[in-house]
C-alpha cells in the first residue's frame, strides 16, 4: 500500500461545512435582533402604561381631595342650622356648584359630581341630620353616564 491509500483509509469524510456554520450563525443573530427588538418594545410599553397610571392616580385623588373639600364646607354650612326647611341654609346651598339637594323629614340629603377627567366623575351623595352627615354613596362613575333614567316602556295603561 502506498502511502496515499492510506491516508485515504484513514481520513474521514468532512461532515459540518463552513457554508452549514455561517446560516446558523445568521439565523441565531436574526432571533437575538427580533427578541431584543421585542424585548424593547415590551419595555416602552410598560413605561407608558405606568405613565397613564400615574396620571390617572393624581387626577382622581385630587379629585377626591375636591369632593371632600365641598363636603366640609357643606357641613360647615349645615351644622349652622338646626332647621333643615330654613330659607337661608336652602340659599346658601344653591349657590353651591352642581350641588342638588333633598329635603327629608329627619333631615337633608344633597348630591353633587366632581370631576376626575374629562370621561370621569366622583359622584357623592351625603345624607345630614341632628346626629351629623352620613355618606351614603362616593363612587367612579362616567362622565356621560345618566344616573337611574327610566325607560321608555309602555305600562299598558
Amino acid at each position: 500500500m502506498d502511502v496515499k491509500e492510506k491516508v485515504r483509509k484513514n481520513s474521514r469524510p468532512a461532515g459540518i461545512g463552513t457554508g452549514y456554520l455561517s446560516l446558523m450563525m445568521i439565523f441565531v443573530t436574526l432571533c437575538l435582533t427580533a427578541l431584543a427588538a421585542l424585548s424593547f418594545s415590551a419595555a416602552e410599553n410598560g413605561r407608558r402604561f405606568s405613565v397613564r397610571s400615574a396620571d390617572y392616580t393624581a387626577e382622581y385623588y385630587a379629585a377626591d381631595l375636591e369632593a371632600k373639600r365641598t363636603l366640609a364646607e357643606l357641613d360647615t354650612i349645615v351644622s349652622g342650622y338646626s332647621d333643615y326647611m330654613d330659607f337661608m341654609l336652602l340659599a346658601e346651598l344653591d349657590e353651591l356648584d352642581g350641588a342638588e339637594y333633598v329635603t327629608l323629614p329627619d333631615g337633608l340629603e344633597v348630591s353633587w359630581k366632581t370631576p376626575i377627567n374629562d370621561r370621569q366623575n366622583i359622584s357623592c351623595k351625603v345624607k345630614f341630620s341632628a346626629d351629623g352627615f352620613e355618606i351614603s354613596d362616593w363612587r367612579t362613575v362616567s362622565a356621560g353616564e345618566i344616573e337611574e333614567a327610566p325607560l321608555g316602556v309602555w305600562l299598558g295603561e
